[in-house]
């Protein structure tokens, strides 16, 4: 058993190594914590030594015996708080993992054992219990021999957890090639668990013929040096071949023998399936390539063709691919040379270039319309920017457009002669405006439009275009025969999309000359109705689509004509219709005047003198009392003739309406209408303080007279409302019944209808506005509006 004196001498011993290697580190300005990774400086050496030397001070006997009953952090009087001893009342300060007695935290096996073997708080206790410093070596040599066993399989578990983790299939072997180790990857690769794989040789594991005569691991052995990345197909468990790509290794020891070995292998499966995925691209883009209709390319920024398909040799005119790639570059391929630095401009700027057009020439000088849409990419071969694209030969597509553009042109035409035409029925304004729009397409300077008057037999001169105007008599055509044919005759010509051209003598101003024209028919169900006369150059012969222009506007032109005529004999005969009308009105007004005027005069006198005679026969015959009643029933019947006439007479015409004006009239016979039937009649009239015109005031009154019949017979209406307002500068008249209504569609169709037809007809008359509304079961609203006349406005 060691003495204490034995103990102080270990303890100084073990101090003077530890500041001799902590003297040591200070030169070297820098030591390294095995545990923690954490430098440490002279500045901080330099506090342990201090501290060390502080816990070498020799404590006063008194001092001594507080040892045992004092916390460490009282005991040396300790300020620093962070320790976890600090603050406790006993504690054995020597057996925490760590604490902070030099102000670092100590987790180090020698650092911790000599800072508390040079400790006076520890050596205090040590005199106390004199078993104190061989437990403390033993613990701490206990402890530290624990805890490196524990970092030595810490390691040993994080390397193989890093091999388990692998993406990859790695086996280890021993020096009989059997299996000492076998990762979750290989599992899942061969199908094999770990528990079947250990003990195993390595090629019944991989089923490989390969492994039988040329083994990869023997190999290694036998060629010193490592294999690497080499590519063969193993079968697993499930039978399934799968493609592998390996990488072997040998284990030697110090003698240079073989141990063992190591292989590393991967699934390629996706990768020989990506790569033939490539290879059939690749395919496909070689059949694309070489089979497209259309010019794939490839050129670099220096103009040079690095490529160019099949369908671009002979869209160029060449032969041969290596004629073209000989003798071109992509500069000579385009009609005008700065077309190709445009196209470079913009693929250099943007990257890519998308249907641009322009001209190329061909191998014989004939230019070429072609889309151009390329993109740029980097070589990766070579590293330098090349062009690739496709070139559409579109010279067909736009022989096409302008087809379509001259279509449109023409459509442009007739569409102005069309508005031209809408916008007024003067026949010659229109048809001025027809012949300047043609001169004008046609790209001519002089021309006129004719007519065929067939029942004068004569052409009437209807527009001219620079030229004078002559007497018709003067045109000569050319052909005599058709000339006759057009005018004398009125046979029906054949239907036709452009009649042949024909030509006339037009006399020039002064007759020293004439002007002859190319004519083009204008026809109307195979009638020709007139025809156009162009001054055409002998030089200039119009294009198909040009005479085929014209054809298109004579027939247009010929059809806008006859309705134009038709139009102007539709509005002619309205006119005669109109006055016919107006004067049948009239007439029909008069004839009630003087009906009613006979009724009442000529009528009502021999009623009159009838009664006159009955009262003389009842004079001299009262004393046959049968007689008497004979003559008073005759008298009666007098009497009913007699209102029955004055009721017909007033119909036809009232007196009232001519002598009164129109409101008394009106109030008249809306009372005696209300005295003879249940209708609840609203009668009102506005605005007029001075009688209007009597043709007027007739008109109103006939209306209102037709509007109540048509209640009274038709409606089987309870209420009739009406309204007349005189309004500046019209009359407003409104009549509505709340009758059973009817469909307004068969007005004009049904006889019953005939009334509200010849009110529409009046209305017409007058430039008025004639409003119906009405539906089943939905009552009848008319409402009409007439304009005043000058009369009436200053009445």
């Amino acid at each position: 058993m060691p003495t204490g004196e034995n103990v102080s001498c270990c303890a100084a011993w073990l101090a003077h190594s530890w500041i001799y290697f902590m003297a040591k580190a200070t030169r070297t300005d820098v030591s390294l914590s095995w545990r923690t990774s954490r430098y440490v400086g002279p500045r901080e050496i330099h506090t342990v030594s201090s501290l060390l030397e502080s816990h070498l001070i020799e404590v006063p006997p008194e001092r001594r015996c507080k040892a045992g009953t004092q916390a460490c952090w009282e005991f040396l009087e300790c300020t620093n708080d962070l320790c976890p001893n600090h603050a406790k009342k006993i504690s054995k300060c020597w057996l925490a993992p760590k604490t902070r007695c030099s102000d670092l935290l100590i987790d180090d096996f020698f650092h911790k054992l000599s800072c508390c073997l040079t400790c006076s708080y520890f050596k205090a206790n040590s005199e106390i219990h004199s078993r104190g410093w061989e437990n403390f070596i033993a613990e701490q040599l206990k402890l530290y021999h624990k805890r490196t066993l524990e970092r030595i399989y810490e390691k040993e578990e994080s390397f193989i957890e890093i091999l388990n983790r692998l993406p990859d299939g790695l086996f280890t072997t021993d020096h009989e090639w059997r299996i000492t180790y076998f990762n979750p990857a290989a599992e899942k690769i061969t199908g094999f668990s770990v528990e079947d794989a250990i003990g195993m040789y390595c090629k019944d594991v991989f089923k490989n013929t390969i492994c039988e005569y040329d083994c990869a691991l023997k190999r290694a052995v036998a060629e010193g040096q490592d294999i690497h990345n080499r590519e063969y197909e193993i079968v697993n468990v499930v039978g399934k071949k799968i493609p592998i790509i390996c990488s072997t290794s040998a284990f030697r020891d110090k003698t240079g023998r073989v141990t063992g070995g190591l292989e590393i292998f991967k699934d390629i499966t996706e990768i020989k399936r990506l790569q033939e995925e490539v290879a059939g691209r690749e395919r496909k883009y070689h059949r694309v390539f070489e089979g497209s209709h259309d010019m794939i390319y490839t050129t670099n920024l220096d103009g040079k063709i690095i490529d160019i398909n099949q369908a671009g040799v002979e869209l160029l005119g060449y032969r041969a691919k290596r004629d073209l790639l000989e003798r071109l570059t992509a500069k000579d391929l385009y009609l005008e040379p700065e077309a190709r630095e445009k196209l470079l401009s913009v693929i250099t700027k943007s990257g890519y270039l998308k249907d641009y057009e322009t001209e190329f020439k061909t191998r014989d000088g004939s230019a070429l319309h072609v889309l151009i849409s390329s993109r740029m990419y980097e070589n990766a071969q070579t590293g330098k920017a090349e062009i690739e694209g496709i070139i559409k030969d579109i010279t067909r597509r736009k022989q096409n457009e302008e087809v379509i553009n001259q279509r449109n042109r023409e459509l442009s035409i007739i569409n102005s002669i069309a508005v031209a035409l809408n916008h007024t029925i003067n026949l010659k304004q229109s048809l001025k405006v027809t012949l300047e729009k043609v001169i004008k397409v046609l790209r001519l300077e002089r021309g006129a439009f004719f007519l065929i008057d067939h029942d004068a037999k004569r052409l009437r001169l209807q527009a001219r275009f620079n030229i004078h105007e002559v007497a018709e008599n003067e045109i000569v055509f050319s052909d005599r025969l058709l000339m006759k044919h057009l005018l004398e005759t009125n046979t029906a010509l054949p239907p036709e999309g452009t009649f042949p051209s024909f030509r006339i003598c037009y006399p020039e101003a002064g007759g020293q000359s004439n002007l002859w024209l190319t004519c083009f028919l204008a026809t109307f169900k195979g009638k020709a109705i007139g025809f156009f006369g162009l001054s055409i150059p002998e030089s200039r012969v119009l294009s198909f689509h040009e005479t085929h222009l014209m054809g298109s506007l004579g027939n247009f032109i010929g059809g806008a004509i006859e309705n134009t005529q038709m139009v102007e004999t539709i509005r002619r005969h309205r006119q005669q219709l109109r006055r016919l009308t107006g004067k049948l009105f009239q007439s029909q007004e008069e004839e009630r005047r003087r009906i009613a005027r006979e009724l009442h005069d000529e009528a009502g006198q021999s009623l009159t003198a009838v009664k006159l005679g009955l009262d003389r026969l009842e004079e001299k015959h009262a004393a046959g009392h049968h007689l008497t009643e004979e003559i008073g029933e005759i008298r009666q019947m007098i009497q009913r003739t007699g209102s029955e006439i004055r009721r017909m007479s007033y119909h036809l015409h009232p007196t009232l309406l001519s002598d009164l004006g129109l409101e008394p009239a009106l109030n008249i016979y809306f009372t005696d209408i209300q005295k003879h039937t249940s209708l609840n009649i609203d009668f009102q009239i506005i605005g007029f303080d001075r009688r209007v015109g009597a043709d007027i005031e007739t008109i109103l009154y006939r209306f209102s007279q037709e509007s109540l019949t048509n209640a009274l017979k038709h409606s089987g209406a309870e209420r009739f409302k009406l309204g007349i307002i005189k309004s500046y500068p019209r009359i407003i008249f409104l009549a509505e019944d709340d009758g059973i209504g009817f469909d307004t569609g068969i007005v004009g169709k049904d006889k019953r209808s005939l009334g509200l037809l010849g009110m529409r007809e009046r209305v017409s008359l007058l430039n008025g506005t004639f409003l119906l509304r009405s539906s089943p079961g939905g009552g009848t609203r008319i409402r009409i509006e007439i304009p005043l006349d000058e009369e009436s406005r200053h009445d």
